[in-house]
């Protein structure tokens, strides 16, 4: 039946349960954070007020992925779920370059007069504190909800967390010399220095997420090597089954997907068969660590 309850991993559930509270957290923080930023003036606490809003769409994004893909409902494609998972990294990647060219228009728009508010900026820094304590909890959370089962979802996620730390300490020193600095015009100045800075680290974390995911987003034949290993396993398992048709590799983001037809005398029954495969498939799991292995078998006439 459609839609019926499967069975998840303790792992699983643990990087989805980190993913949500994330969020909700996350949520929550960025309804304090706007009101007290845009009130402050401050451009600083807009810049992380629009690249909080897109990279918090793009986490609620992956947590349904990341759901669906536990529960093997991504069938439709022939070769997993890689593609998806890099599909989310690039829509991560072209969040913050819109948010960064949107927020340069604003820097270059704007007078280093523009008075600030001290009480919203006040409020605005005891919102990045928290903000900051955030990140480096679920950053170690994602951390080690993916150290025994390895999810590149997760993985973006932990390195977009590490970014976002990183970006909040900046950001609290950023806004706390504000408001300490007496001159409106200084501290206007490095309001809008700190702008300029998250402008370049959105572009940086961008550049490294396109980088990694656009050559992976199209399903890939594999290299010599590998093509190599293959034929060669299937040499040395040579008497673990009958008839060889063909086979086919392919990968998709990192994983690489094997598919064999084997073919096999009308005599032996299914257990038999399985039996005579497992060799075969345990040794090409264990040269080929992460590949996934599906063997067709063919029955065949003996002559």
């Amino acid at each position: 039946m459609t839609g019926s309850a499967q069975k998840l991993t303790a792992q699983q559930l643990e990087k989805e349960k980190a993913v949500f509270w994330a969020i909700v957290l996350d949520t929550t923080i960025l309804a304090f954070f706007t009101i007290a930023g845009s009130l402050s003036g401050s451009m600083t606490a807009l810049s992380e007020i629009i690249r909080f809003m897109l990279l918090l769409s793009i986490e609620y994004v992956s947590y349904v992925v990341l759901k669906r893909a536990h529960r093997d409902r991504f069938n439709e494609f022939e070769y997993g779920t890689g593609k998806i998972e890099r599909i989310t990294n690039l829509m991560v990647a072209f969040g913050l370059l819109l948010s960064s060219l949107y927020v340069f228009s604003k820097v270059i728009s704007m007078s280093d007069s523009a008075p600030l508010s001290t009480n919203s900026l006040m409020l605005t820094i005891i919102a990045a504190t928290v903000n900051l304590m955030a990140n480096y909890y679920f950053s170690i959370a994602f951390i080690r909800s993916n150290q025994t089962e390895s999810s590149v979802i997760i993985s973006s996620q932990i390195a977009a967390r590490i970014a976002k730390t990183v970006a909040s300490v900046v950001v609290l020193g950023i806004l706390m010399l504000t408001l300490w600095l007496p001159d409106p015009k200084s501290a206007r100045i490095v309001d809008l220095l700190g702008s300029i800075f998250l402008i370049g680290y959105m572009v940086v974390i961008a550049y490294g997420l396109i980088k990694e995911s656009l050559p992976e987003i199209l399903d890939r034949t594999v290299p010599e090597p590998e093509h190599y290993q293959i034929l060669r396993i299937l040499t040395e398992h040579f008497d673990n089954y009958d008839g060889f048709t063909g086979y086919k590799a392919r990968r998709s983001g990192k994983d690489l997907f094997i598919l064999l037809n084997l073919g096999f005398f009308s005599q032996h029954t299914l257990g038999q068969i399985e039996s005579r495969l497992t060799p075969l498939r345990q040794a090409l799991e264990a040269e080929l660590p992460g590949s996934t292995i599906t063997i067709e078998p063919e029955i065949m006439d003996e002559y």
